[in-house]
């Protein structure tokens, strides 16, 4: 006679067996995904990687070879550029991508990490320049979607919309909820098709009180859920070093909505040569400074990824603002001092990992210690004061280094040794 207890509870069995094995399936899938992720999430997001692996340009061109190895040789390891929704998809449904194959090959092929910007609105879907509608939130999710599988499995960094916080690219008020959700969709799109891809938002315009305001009403909305690094844009017409202050109220901002530890990253950030901006006029020796100074400081930030505005002059108007942001001309093959003091600054520290800030008993005066694998160091060091003299203790001997790469001698380093302190950063490079 058949035992219907026992049959009921071998059922009961089989049931809970196969409920187990299924949630050890998902819990495997999903271990997966994250070993996937996290070799870039730790290399570029860390905070604790070597300054030359986030060194970044911002750039407006589209593949061209001599760019991206000019890019190669003066060190760039990260570039952003924007991946127009409306050039890629002219017609409902047909998306195009010819020009953007070409250059992601071009800059994975030269060891150089793609930025790639899903932006802007398009008219075939949006009257405004901005995503208010159902239908256009769902065509742009659709664009994404298909851009972010083609593209899928190579470490790409994909942002979410450029400055939504400025009127030029987003211009109907307020957005706080229709841009937040269009985080949360796309961001959900992005992390199916592409686990190694990291996910970063908003691109903030500004680090000031204003734009701060604008930011903590879409993290009331949830955006930090969806992203795995903070993007912001704190352009400045004064010293790049004032930054330290904003990083800290940003960092405050989002420990209140419980992410302390989130990355952030400068996405965009430069200062145009030889124009007048904002009550100032830079000239070329002082774009250089300054930027090198803007890495540095980042760097002693623990901002993993700097990215410089802008690769080239966008035109030849010498008083145009636009026009003179580059760290080259117009026509590429024309140097700026800051090509030459970035491509100086990622030869020597190539390798070397941000170690200390020395306190050399004034305020204004930056002394970087750098520390590579093998324990060698590096100490760059500069000042926003009036040139003076500054005391370092300790020992070791080698060479002093411009910041253009110039050789300045040898030093001895013992409590007795002063050194000539200066805007422009000098390298003390240790045997």
């Amino acid at each position: 006679m058949i035992n219907l207890n026992y049959i009921k509870w071998i059922l009961v069995f089989l049931i809970f067996l196969i409920v187990c094995i299924t949630f050890s399936l998902l819990f495997v899938e999903k271990d997966q995904i994250e070993k996937e992720k996290s070799p870039q999430i730790n290399e570029y997001l860390s905070g604790e990687s070597t300054l030359s692996s986030g060194v970044g340009i911002a750039f407006h061109f589209t593949g061209k070879p001599i760019d991206i190895s000019m890019m190669k040789e003066a060190g760039i390891k990260v570039a952003r550029t924007d991946l127009l929704w409306s050039e890629v998809e002219k017609k409902k449904g047909k998306y195009k991508y010819k020009q953007y194959d070409e250059l992601t090959q071009g800059l994975i092929e030269s060891g150089i990490k793609p930025y790639y910007i899903l932006n802007y609105s398009n008219r075939i879907y949006e009257e405004n320049f901005s995503i208010v509608t159902g239908q256009g939130q769902k065509a742009f999710v659709n664009y994404v979607d298909n851009v972010t599988y083609r593209y899928k499995n190579k470490g790409i960094i994909w942002e979410i919309w450029n400055e939504p916080n400025n009127l030029k690219y987003w211009d109907t008020r307020p957005n706080y909820d229709d841009y937040a959700l269009l985080v949360e969709k796309t961001s959900k799109v992005i992390r199916k098709n592409d686990p190694s891809g990291i996910v970063v938002a908003p691109a903030l315009a500004g680090l000031n009180d204003n734009s701060l305001k604008w930011l903590e009403e879409v993290l009331k909305r949830g955006i930090l859920d969806n992203i795995d690094a903070i993007s912001v844009h704190p352009y400045r017409s004064y010293l790049p070093e004032t930054v330290i202050q904003d990083y800290k109220q940003l960092r405050e901002l989002l420990t209140k909505y419980g992410k302390k530890d989130l990355p952030i990253i400068t996405g965009e950030w430069g200062y145009p040569s030889e124009v007048q901006w904002d009550g100032i006029k830079l000239s070329q020796k002082q774009q250089a400074q300054y930027l090198v100074r803007t890495y540095l400081i980042n760097t002693y930030q623990k901002i993993p990824i700097s990215i410089w505005y802008d690769w080239k002059n966008d035109g030849d108007n010498l008083s145009e603002i636009e026009h003179n942001f580059g760290i080259r001309g117009y026509d590429v093959l024309q140097s700026k001092e800051s090509y030459t003091a970035l491509k100086s600054m990622t030869k020597l520290l190539q390798g070397y990992m941000f170690s200390k800030r020395i306190d050399v008993g004034n305020p204004n005066d930056f002394v970087l210690e750098f520390l590579n694998s093998d324990g060698k160091k590096i100490i760059v060091f500069w000042t926003t004061d009036i040139d003076h003299r500054i005391k370092l203790l300790g020992s070791g001997q080698g060479n002093i280094i411009f910041m253009y790469g110039d050789y300045l001698g040898t030093f001895q380093l013992s409590q007795y040794s002063s050194f000539d302190i200066t805007a422009s950063p000098r390298y003390l490079v240790f045997n």
